[in-house]
C-alpha cells in the first residue's frame, strides 16, 4: 500500500490556518489581560483613593474653624479658604488642627467658667494638665510641656470661629509672617481639683490687654499642609524624613507638627515639622469652603504603556 504525503500547498494552508488562529487567540488573550488589569488597577486606585480621602476628612473634622488658607508657595501668598475664587491660584491647602485625644472621660471639657477667670488667667473646666501632658508627649515624640507646644483659640460665636479673623485675616492666626492675634500661649498653669486655672499671654508673649473671650475654646497643638510635590520648590524644602529629589511629582504630602502662631511654617517651606506620603498618584486635589463646612475632591491617576486608569473621589466635612 502506498502512503501518500501531503503536498507543499497543503501543508502552507495548514500553517496559514494555524497562524490566523493562534494570532487570534493572542489577540483575544491580550484583550482579556489588557481589561482585567485596568479592572484591577481601577479598584487598587479607587481603595487607595478613598482611604486618602477618608484620612483627609477625619483630620479635618479636627480643624479649628476660620483657619484653614489656600497657599502658594511660589508668590508667598495665602488667602482664607472661604474667600478663594476659581481664579485663584493656592496650589496647598492648610490649617490648624486642635487636639482630639484629650477629650477622654472628665480629662478635658474644652470649657471655660468666665464668672471665675479674671484677666489673663481663665479657668479651665475639667481640665486634667498631666493627662493633657502625657497625650502630647506621645502624639509628637516630645519631652515638652504641653503649655509650650499648645495654643488656647476661642470658638467663637455658635463654634465658627471668632468673627474677627475674616475681617483680618493676616493678624488671626499667625500664617507665613502674619500676626496671631486670635491665639493665645499658656505661660503657666495652676491645677485645682478637676479645673486648671491658665495663665494666658499674647502668642508673642506679650501681656493681655484685651481679648474676647468664649465659654468654649480649643487647644491647638499642630497645624498641618497638604501639597502635591509637583507644587514644591527643592530651594525651600527642609524636610529631614525624605529626600526632595527622591519624591514623584504625584506624590501627595502631609505636613504637621508645625505652628504658625510661634512664627513657624512646614518644613516643605523651610521651616520645621514632620512630613509623611499620604498617596502617590494624585493627578490633583481641591478643597473648597462653603459655608461652615468643607468639600474635598481628589483625582488619582495610574499609567503604565499605553494604559490609564483615572479615579475622582469627593466627600464633605462639616
Amino acid at each position: 500500500m502506498v502512503k501518500k504525503s501531503f503536498t507543499l500547498i497543503e501543508i502552507i494552508f495548514v500553517i496559514v490556518i494555524l497562524s490566523i488562529i493562534i494570532t487570534g487567540g493572542l489577540l483575544i488573550a491580550g484583550k482579556i489581560y489588557k481589561r482585567n488589569f485596568i479592572a484591577s488597577k481601577y479598584l487598587e486606585l479607587s481603595f487607595s483613593t478613598e482611604q486618602t480621602i477618608d484620612k483627609l476628612a477625619n483630620m479635618l473634622y479636627y480643624r479649628v474653624p476660620l483657619s484653614a488658607i489656600g497657599y502658594n508657595q511660589q508668590s508667598g501668598e495665602y488667602k482664607y479658604l472661604g474667600d478663594i475664587s476659581d481664579d485663584d491660584n493656592f496650589t496647598i491647602f492648610e490649617w490648624i488642627g486642635y487636639c482630639q485625644d484629650i477629650y477622654k472621660d472628665t480629662n478635658f471639657s474644652g470649657f471655660a467658667d468666665l464668672y471665675s477667670s479674671k484677666k489673663p488667667v481663665l479657668k479651665a473646666l475639667d481640665f486634667n494638665a498631666s493627662f493633657i501632658n502625657e497625650v502630647i508627649e506621645n502624639k509628637f515624640h516630645t519631652d515638652k510641656n504641653f503649655k509650650d507646644l499648645i495654643g488656647v483659640i476661642f470658638a467663637g460665636s455658635f463654634d465658627r470661629g471668632e468673627e474677627g479673623a475674616v475681617e483680618d485675616y493676616n493678624n488671626s492666626f499667625g500664617w507665613h509672617g502674619g500676626n496671631a492675634d486670635l491665639v493665645y500661649i499658656i505661660d503657666d498653669y495652676n491645677q485645682s481639683g478637676n479645673d486648671t486655672n491658665l495663665s494666658l499671654k499674647n502668642s508673642d508673649g506679650s501681656e493681655i490687654s484685651h481679648a474676647r473671650i468664649y465659654e468654649k475654646f480649643y487647644l491647638a497643638d499642630s497645624a498641618y499642609a497638604i501639597a502635591l510635590k509637583k507644587d514644591l520648590s527643592a530651594d525651600k524644602w527642609n524636610c529631614s524624613d525624605y529626600n526632595f529629589s527622591k519624591l514623584k511629582k504625584g506624590d501627595m504630602l502631609l505636613f504637621y507638627d508645625y505652628r504658625p502662631w510661634k512664627g513657624d511654617t512646614f518644613c516643605g517651606d523651610g521651616g520645621s515639622g514632620k512630613v509623611e506620603i499620604l498617596n502617590k498618584n494624585i493627578a490633583g486635589f481641591y478643597i473648597k469652603a462653603v459655608n461652615s463646612h468643607l468639600e474635598i475632591f481628589i483625582r488619582s491617576v495610574y499609567k503604565r504603556g499605553g494604559i490609564e486608569v483615572k479615579v475622582s473621589k469627593q466627600k464633605v466635612v462639616f
